[in-house]
C-alpha cells in the first residue's frame, strides 16, 4: 500500500502518479486512515472540509450511495474579504459549491446528539464558493473511492466568499456561475444540482465523520458539493464567482 510519506513527497513537489490497485488501502475506512495519517506527519489540523456524494455524478463515478469527505489545511482555504494571495494547485479547475461554517466543537462521540441541534445552533454562517480538487493520484476516478479519501479526497484550494450570518439563507437557492474573463463557463443552483441541500449534505457529513472517528471544531468551513461543472480554470486571468447575478469576488491565480 502505498505510504503517508509518498502521497506528502507527491503533494509537495506538484507531482502525480498512477498506482497499481494493490497500491490502494484495503477499505474506506483504512484509505481515511491514510488520510488522516498524512495530516498527522505533517502536524496539521483540518482548517475545512470538502463533501463528495452529494450529486448524482460523484455517486456514479465513485459507486458509492453516501456522503464522503476530505480534509482541507489552512494554506488550502482563500478568504476573499483578507487581500492575501490565493493558493494554486499544481492543476487549477474549479466548481461552485456552498460552504457552512461550523459554530461548536462536536467530538465524534457528541455527534448523535449534535445532530438533534437547529440549523443555526450548528452552523453560524455561510459563503458562496470555488471548491478547486486536485489529486496527486492519477486516473483516481477509475481507481475508484479507496484512491479518493486516501488523498483527502483530492483537496486542493478552496476560495470563500464573505461569510454571510444567516445559516438559513434562502439565498443559497440562487444560480451560482463561475466567469473567466468575462465569459460565464459554469452555472448551476443548489436544487438543481444536489441531491439534497446544502445544510442536510453538512449534518451528513458530520455522521459520517463520526463513523470514522473524526471530530470537528468550531470554526471550519464544509464545502457541500459541486453545484457547477468542474471546469479548467486559466492562470493569470481574472475569474469571478457570482451567485444571483452579483459578484461574490474576483481573483487571479
Amino acid at each position: 500500500m502505498i505510504r503517508p510519506e509518498e502521497l506528502i513527497a507527491l503533494r509537495a513537489g506538484g507531482q502525480s502518479r498512477s498506482l497499481a490497485p494493490l497500491e490502494l488501502p484495503s477499505s474506506l475506512g483504512a484509505a481515511y486512515d491514510v488520510a488522516a495519517a498524512t495530516l498527522g506527519l505533517l502536524g496539521s489540523e483540518p482548517a475545512g472540509w470538502k463533501l463528495g456524494g452529494t450529486t448524482p455524478a460523484t455517486r456514479r463515478t465513485f459507486a458509492t450511495d453516501d456522503v464522503y469527505f476530505g480534509a482541507l489545511l489552512a494554506d488550502e482555504i482563500w478568504d476573499s474579504t483578507l487581500g492575501t494571495e490565493p493558493p494554486v494547485p499544481p492543476v487549477l479547475r474549479g466548481e461552485a459549491e456552498i460552504a457552512l461554517r461550523l459554530a461548536v466543537d462536536i467530538r465524534c462521540d457528541q455527534s448523535e446528539a449534535a445532530l438533534e441541534s437547529s440549523d443555526t445552533e450548528l452552523f453560524d454562517a455561510w459563503a458562496p464558493a470555488i471548491e478547486a480538487p486536485y489529486s496527486c493520484v492519477r486516473e483516481v476516478a477509475e481507481l475508484g473511492l479507496r484512491a479518493l479519501l486516501m488523498d483527502r479526497c483530492a483537496a486542493g484550494a478552496l476560495y470563500l466568499g464573505a461569510p454571510r450570518s444567516n445559516a438559513d439563507d434562502p439565498a443559497m437557492e440562487h444560480a451560482l456561475e463561475i466567469v473567466v474573463d468575462g465569459v460565464g463557463v459554469a452555472q448551476g443552483t443548489a436544487p438543481a444540482s444536489l441531491l439534497m441541500t446544502p445544510m442536510e449534505a453538512a449534518r451528513r457529513f458530520l455522521s459520517v465523520a463520526a463513523q470514522q472517528g473524526v471530530s470537528v471544531r468550531q470554526g471550519q468551513w464544509i464545502s457541500t458539493g459541486g453545484i457547477t461543472a468542474c471546469v479548467a480554470l486559466p492562470l493569470g486571468k481574472p475569474i469571478q464567482l457570482t451567485l444571483g447575478g452579483q459578484q461574490i469576488f474576483n481573483l487571479i491565480a
